[in-house]
């Protein structure tokens, strides 16, 4: 006789399977889209930008961020919005400030490109 404890196990059981068959991905395993696209983008940019770039009021709630190249040579830099437009990428001649304004998400990192 079926239990409502070995009825649950057994459904459950069944979608495991149908799932596997089917090639669906468990909810353990699936990554958040937002993730995936941040690191398609550290992929194609050279990294972290170095601490020669000084980072501005990079604050919770500020529709702004900017950097300031003090690495004595032009630097190429790229300001990263999370869940946002990013800067594009810009030649930083040394001593010069970019400031990107976003309208959604906030400041993440900036990144040489």
């Amino acid at each position: 006789m079926l239990t409502p404890r070995r009825l649950a196990i057994g459904t459950a059981g069944a979608a495991l399977a149908v799932g596997t068959v089917l090639g669906t991905t468990s909810v353990a395993q699936a990554t958040p889209a937002v993730d995936a696209g941040s690191q398609a983008v550290a992929s194609t940019l050279g990294g972290t930008a170095p601490a020669c770039i000084e980072r501005g009021r990079n604050i919770p709630g500020d529709p702004w961020a900017s950097a300031t190249n003090k690495c004595g040579k032009t630097m190429r830099i790229k300001i990263i919005i999370k869940w946002g437009d990013d800067s594009g990428c810009k030649a930083l001649a040394n001593g010069e400030t970019m400031v990107h304004y976003f309208v959604t998400g906030h400041y993440q990192k900036t990144v040489t490109c």
